[in-house]
């Protein structure tokens, strides 16, 4: 009996090792595995953080820390505001004189190929809420407002089209002269010291991020003035005559299209029912008001379309 218990005892004497170690192995394994759990494994990397950077990070970059803008894309850098600017005065002084032959260019694609890329809707040089005004030098009767408009891009490119089809049912040989185009820059900001110096280091930036961006916005002020003569023979009495058209073109200091066409002046200045006309044609195919109504650019309905008559104009030799 003593022999079996010694032999027993040693037996449990041997076996008792293992136990510790076997469950040392297995916290081990437990312990390696459980930040696996909490923490994505090598081959799976966590797409969701990484996207969400990476799509605020282009939204950032798109609209230049701005919310969503109703003249179309976000705020450009100044290099692309300054290349979009640069292409619209540049198509302006291209297509302005062929008007008549081409109707309204509006984006740079003028090949008439149908090759079409992704940046095509990003090439117009017109905003989509531009605006084009107009002040007669004689108040029109009511209930014609003191100054004519329209808005948006479709009425826009609608009232461009009757111009040109009106005039070339009463007018053969019509041709755009331009005279005069000039490009007026940035103005001096009052928010900015005038010798422009730079504020000191110790300056808070709350205080600075304001005048930075009033500095930013004021060398995005750009508008381009375009003089151009409109001259035409008569249908009727084979006459030449002609129209002056100042107008001043402002852009977009967020986008850099176009957003205001403001004509400063029509020599000679055409009559009331030119402006009926026109807002008869824009009622027909849904973009004008009613009579009574000064919507779609304030033009009421009122009379057929007459023209005022051209006069024979001066060379500018002569005008100076």
């Amino acid at each position: 009996m003593s022999l079996r218990s010694t032999v027993a005892s040693s037996a449990k004497l041997r076996r008792r090792p293992i136990h510790p170690l076997r469950h040392h192995v297995v916290i081990r394994q437990l312990s390696q595995q459980r930040p696996s759990l909490d923490a994505p494994s090598p081959s799976r990397p966590e797409p969701s953080l990484a996207s969400t950077s990476v799509l605020k990070t282009v939204d950032v970059q798109r609209t230049g820390g701005q919310g969503s803008n109703p003249d179309g894309p976000g705020e450009l850098s100044d290099q692309e505001w300054e290349i979009r600017t640069g292409r619209a005065i540049y198509i302006l002084q291209q297509t302005l004189p062929t008007f008549f032959s081409t109707g309204l260019i509006s984006s740079v694609d003028t090949s008439g190929t149908n090759s079409r890329t992704n940046e095509d809707d990003d090439v117009s040089i017109y905003s989509p809420n531009i605006r084009l005004e107009y002040r007669p030098p004689t108040p029109f009767p009511p209930p014609f407002p003191r100054t004519l408009h329209v808005e948006g891009l479709p009425l826009y490119l609608a009232s461009s089209s009757f111009v040109r089809h009106t005039l070339s049912a009463l007018y053969t040989d019509l041709r755009v002269e331009l005279q005069r185009v000039r490009v007026h820059g940035p103005r001096s900001s009052s928010g900015l010291s005038p010798d422009g110096a730079t504020p000191g280091a110790d300056t808070p930036e709350e205080i600075l991020q304001p005048q930075q961006q009033g500095k930013t916005r004021s060398l995005r002020e750009k508008s381009l003035f375009i003089g151009l003569v409109v001259r035409g023979i008569n249908r009727v009495s084979k006459a030449e005559g002609g129209w002056e058209v100042n107008s001043t073109y402002t852009f977009s200091p967020i986008t850099g299209l176009i957003h205001i066409h403001n004509i400063d002046s029509i020599h000679p200045a055409p009559h009331l029912a030119f402006f009926s006309a026109l807002q008869a044609a824009l009622s027909k195919i849904g973009l004008g008001g009613t009579q009574g109504e000064t919507g779609a650019g304030g033009v009421a309905r009122s009379s057929p379309p007459s023209l005022s008559a051209p006069q024979p104009l001066p060379s500018v030799a002569d005008r100076s």
